[in-house]
């Protein structure tokens, strides 16, 4: 599950690198086919997320640092919403790229880090 899981990490970074690509380079929005995938995986990583929490909690590990990626996530969707909405203003757009970025960012982090006492 952790390789499904971060497989599916990786992608969501490059397909959002990709819209960000086309609309601060082109001012196009990425096909159809590209926000479908973009669901489907996101659907992906928060079940495989959701199966590997249930197993950490099983094993009584710290998971703090799960529920902030999950703050984090929420934060970089809602973001990117933001960002790659047709109607969207230029500054909305970068503004959204940028938070959904720093978010991004910050999960990869605490992916890496897995910190025990994160609160």
């Amino acid at each position: 599950m952790k390789h499904l899981h971060t497989l599916m990490a990786v992608l969501i970074i490059v397909l959002f690198l990709y819209q960000s690509y086309l609309v601060l380079s082109a001012n196009r929005r990425a096909p159809r086919v590209v926000k479908i995938a973009t669901h489907i995986i996101y659907a992906l990583i928060i079940l495989s997320g959701a199966v590997m929490l249930m197993q950490l909690m099983s094993a009584n590990a710290p998971v703090q640092w799960v529920f902030a990626k999950i703050v984090l996530l929420i934060a970089a969707i809602s973001a990117s919403m933001k960002a790659f909405h047709t109607n969207a203003t230029s500054t909305q757009t970068k503004t959204g790229i940028l938070i959904a970025a720093v978010a991004y960012i910050g999960i990869v982090i605490l992916a890496f880090t897995k910190p025990a006492n994160l609160f």
